[in-house]
């Protein structure tokens, strides 16, 4: 697997921990939608990803995810 690939993967696991924020019986926070939008940006903001010699990831800033 690529860096790439690990970053897509992590990523969208994140964001379907989240997905019960979007329901129709909750309205989302500013913090929700900006931290779902900053997972979903990962990808193009994180142009020098890479595996260290372990396999983890590196060069990627993470958000904080909202309480």
């Amino acid at each position: 697997m690529t860096a790439e690939e690990l970053l897509r993967s992590i990523r969208n696991k994140m964001l379907v921990k989240t997905d019960w924020w979007g329901c129709s019986d909750q309205t989302m926070t500013a913090e929700q939608t900006a931290y779902r939008t900053e997972l979903r940006d990962l990808p193009a903001n994180s142009p020098n990803v890479a595996l260290d010699e372990q396999g983890n990831l590196i060069n990627v800033t993470w958000p904080t995810k909202p309480e």
